[in-house]
């Protein structure tokens, strides 16, 4: 029988958005539609500059224990600054603003062959099924519920093994803030983006962008062969610098690279001393990349 795995994931953070006009105070600034969340189901969505660059991504979902409130499982490392991104619009809204990091923490739960992890605490991750379920739970309830879901206690790393081996990336090691574009790491893909909602921060440019198809770089799992290249080591082809390596697993042989795509052709592509060969999930459609520069 293939395993359930199940990891705390230490690095998250939860704020709560509470209040009565929590849901469209949302809407107006994320990149996903916010009226899909339920206690049992997420939504992953991004905060991004006026601009059209990522800033933060979070899934967000009905808090159970609070009506009408919502959790928002985030970068932990940068929950205090998602906060006050979030003061700074709020303005006259009637929503409170709250880091329950403190008392709620993140759990994964997945199967090791990638099949949907079995009905749990929590909601199906939204990105892709292979990634499993997420639950928010009072941290000192994450060991037992996990057991009670049949899955074995694993460390973190083993998490990012996973989410690496799938091509998926993790906002806080491999998406730039203020530089990087929500396309750029799949979020239309990994069904971060509602093309058909009402307007959000950083709107016309991602939807411009993904009308014309100009998407120049894709965040793409990459085998290496040889040393595992440090997080930042450039890529290149040729002469060519053409791309980023970020976080990686030397236990796989395989990391995730910001590479630009029309520039890689059949060279052979080198990261520090190893040689890179980068792959396309099958989740991954890739268009042709012409059209402008961004």
């Amino acid at each position: 029988m293939t395993g359930t795995l199940a990891s705390h994931l230490s690095g998250r953070g939860v704020l709560r958005i509470g209040g009565e006009e929590a849901r469209s105070f949302l809407q107006n600034l994320v990149t996903n539609d916010v009226e899909k969340a339920g206690p049992d189901r997420a939504v992953y969505s991004a905060l991004l500059t006026p601009q059209g660059k990522f800033l933060f991504d979070f899934f967000i979902t009905e808090d159970p224990a609070n009506k009408g409130a919502l959790l928002l499982d985030c970068d932990g490392a940068r929950t205090d600054e998602l906060a006050k991104r979030l003061t700074m619009y709020k303005l006259r809204a009637k929503v409170t603003i709250e880091d329950v990091s403190e008392s709620l923490g993140i759990a994964a739960i997945w199967r090791e062959d990638g099949t949907p992890a079995p009905e749990g605490p929590g909601f199906a991750d939204p990105r892709l099924a292979a990634m499993g379920r997420r639950a928010i739970l009072p941290k000192a309830a994450i060991e037992a519920a996990t057991e009670a879901a049949g899955a074995r206690a694993v460390p973190e790393t083993a998490w990012h093994r996973h989410r690496i081996g799938l091509g998926v990336g993790d906002a806080a090691r491999d998406f730039e803030p203020d530089r990087t574009f929500p396309l750029e790491v799949n979020f239309d893909e990994l069904n971060g983006i509602d093309f058909h909602k009402g307007c959000y921060v950083g709107q016309e440019v991602t939807s411009r962008t993904k009308r014309r198809g100009s998407v120049r770089k894709r965040l793409l799992p990459v085998h290496v062969e040889g040393d595992l290249p440090p997080p930042d080591t450039p890529v290149k082809g040729g002469a060519r610098e053409v791309g980023t390596i970020f976080s990686g697993d030397a236990e796989t042989s395989r990391a995730l690279a910001l590479i630009r795509l029309d520039l890689i052709g059949g060279s052979v592509l080198e990261a520090g001393t190893a040689e890179i060969r980068p792959e396309i999930p099958g989740w991954l459609r890739l268009e042709a990349a012409e059209g402008e520069e961004q």
